[in-house]
């Protein structure tokens, strides 16, 4: 099933709605709408130069369309609010365009070129849920929300609740999409204001008009823009409506010198915590190896795991990306079907479940791979790999943190404190609250080979069992063992010949034959019974961060936005229940 939107160009280059039989944005100047409709009569950008320190703004819109309201309101924000202000932008859209689409939609929008093309860099794929996106050296945050809106945004409300600062109640008109102007989207924008929300719409329809009312805020009609007549704008009125505050900067602490502490890191310092860290050594568990694979996890049915994963999967992409090329390398993933039970399952994954561009079956004998591979195979067209131990480096410095070296890290429980030691979290979470956490080891050894003739021209990662990574410095990473409540990281000879053993019998290449071992390298994941990552609040000043499993480098970026805004107060992503299955247990 194709989820793109069904649309035309018009002979002006403009966008236009098959299925809505409506224009994406003004033929006579689409910027100078949207910049009077949804940034004037907002008050729109002047409320940027004023906002406190530290302060989250957050604006929520019905119909995320080309983007342009986004883009411009991205502009705005760079160019007038204070540097230690973060805008999140949080838009749903049931018809996302594609990628391509959007690349003809912005060649009407030639000033806005270097936004459009920082967004088109991580534009996800129309998979449902919420994609949250990091722009502007995280700065500017992109929740997309695909899927009905009557669906997705209840899942949104319950996180939201007084944060929302503006509306732009945009998308397809009233008497062309009358299902979106509804009784649950004014009670959703009642929901999430407060004292100090806003919005603004194109329309001055009635059944606006009385719904707004009837949700408690006031109602404006104002000169429209261009040919039409009157628009809408007003405020939120109810006099117990909360106040909202500026994301809260107290100090925190973390335990641990991996990917997830690196992330974590990094989000935190982008909304001005103070942050420390400590740990036994930096890169010194899983997060130190040489290469690793960054794609989603899927199922052959929808999972809450494989969509969280796909959730994970679009952060991962837009956190990574100003490394791209030095320490991260988006090359593609291939999934062989080695075997006729992963041929079926692969079909099934591929067969409309996912969206397109996130996932394809690719014919035997497409030459993508770079070498042979002989099957049928999944495609991964936007995965790839990164230098992790590298990486976690490049974020810690990032976030300009020296991480403390310390054998027996000391915790102060007067401060928020966040455990991210992998394996040993659970340990470390016990002796300082008396909970038992679920989280458990699994040791992983991975081998590096010699890359041949035959492999040096490997131009994906390939997963079978295991995977193998495209030759870096002459060397494939291959691996890795799974060994279940194993916690030792000691070098097993058994390991390399398990390793090349499983390469060799998946993929039944002559390339796979005779491989030569370089080095080797055993480190200790942390699972969880579920498989789902852990992160949150045990009590109070203790939260944890941790069961990332062999996943780690994919979910890492997602995870440390939601347990930052946990801490700072701030907007969380994803879906209510997502949300809660990630809680401490």
């Amino acid at each position: 099933m194709n989820r793109s939107a069904d649309i035309h160009f018009n002979s002006d280059g403009v966008p236009v709605s098959n299925h809505f039989d409506d224009i994406y944005f003004s033929v006579d100047s689409g910027i100078d709408e949207s910049e009077y409709v949804f940034l004037q009569q907002n008050g729109l950008p002047d409320a940027f130069k004023s906002l406190p320190s530290h302060y989250e703004f957050v604006v929520t819109e019905t119909g995320f369309g080309t983007g342009l309201n986004f883009l411009l309101c991205w502009q705005a924000f760079i160019e007038h609010a204070p540097r230690d202000c973060r805008l999140v932008f949080v838009s749903f859209e049931k018809f996302p365009l594609s990628r391509e689409q959007l690349e003809q939609a912005y060649e009407a929008l030639p000033s806005l070129r270097a936004l459009c093309e920082q967004l088109l860099a991580v534009y996800p794929a129309g998979d449902e849920g919420c994609h949250r996106l990091l722009l502007a050296d995280g700065r500017v945050t992109l929740d997309l929300w695909v899927g009905d809106i009557e669906q997705q945004l209840p899942h949104f409300v319950t996180q939201a609740q007084g944060q929302v600062d503006r509306w732009f109640l945009d998308g397809f008109a009233p008497t062309k999409n009358p299902q979106m102007w509804q009784s649950f989207l004014f009670s959703a924008m009642a929901a999430t204001a407060h004292q100090g929300t806003r919005y603004a719409t194109f329309t001055a329809a009635g059944v606006v008009k009385r719904g707004l009312q009837g949700a408690g805020f006031t109602v404006a009609k104002v000169k429209g823009f261009g040919r039409k007549r009157d628009m809408l704008c007003g405020a939120f009125e109810a006099t117990d409506a909360p106040q909202k505050a500026a994301l809260k900067t107290e100090p925190v602490a973390i335990i641990g010198g991996g990917i997830a502490a690196a992330c974590l890191s990094l989000a935190l310092q982008r909304r001005g915590v103070n942050v420390t860290v400590t740990s036994r050594g930096v890169t010194d568990a899983a997060s130190g190896n040489p290469q690793g694979a960054v794609y989603p996890l899927l199922h052959a049915e929808k999972t809450p795991l494989s969509q969280f994963y796909l959730h994970a999967f679009s952060t991962a992409v837009s956190a990574y990306l100003p490394w791209r090329e030095q320490h991260w390398f988006p090359t593609g993933v291939l999934q062989p079907a080695f075997n006729e039970q992963r041929q079926q399952r692969f079909e099934k994954v591929a067969a409309g479940l996912y969206d397109p561009q996130t996932v394809s079956l690719q014919p035997a004998g497409d030459t993508a791979a770079g070498l042979e591979i002989g099957t049928t195979a999944l495609h991964y067209a936007r995965a790839g790999w990164l230098r992790p131990a590298t990486m976690v480096k490049e974020l810690f410095n990032k976030a300009d943190i020296n991480v403390d070296i310390s054998d027996r890290p000391q915790v102060d429980m007067q401060q928020k404190t966040v455990i991210a030691a992998g394996h040993c979290s659970g340990d470390i979470v016990a002796a300082l609250s008396g909970q038992k956490l679920s989280i458990n080891p699994v040791r992983g050894q991975i081998t590096q080979v010699e890359a041949t003739d035959a492999t040096a021209s490997l131009k994906q990662v390939l997963c079978y069992k295991g995977y193998m990574v495209p030759a870096d410095n002459g060397l494939h990473c291959i691996g890795a063992t799974f060994n279940r409540g194993d916690d030792s990281s000691d070098i097993r000879a058994d390991d390399d010949s398990e390793n090349l053993a499983s390469l060799k019998d998946c993929a039944q290449q002559p390339w796979a034959n005779d491989l030569t071992i370089i080095s080797q390298r055993a480190s200790v994941r942390a699972t969880t019974p579920n498989h789902q990552p852990m992160i949150g609040r045990v009590q109070d000043n203790l939260y944890v961060f941790s069961g990332l499993g062999s996943r780690g480098l994919t979910a890492a970026p997602l995870l440390a936005e939601i347990l930052a805004a946990q801490l700072s107060g701030g907007l969380q992503p994803l879906a209510t229940d997502a949300l809660e299955r990630l809680q401490p247990r």
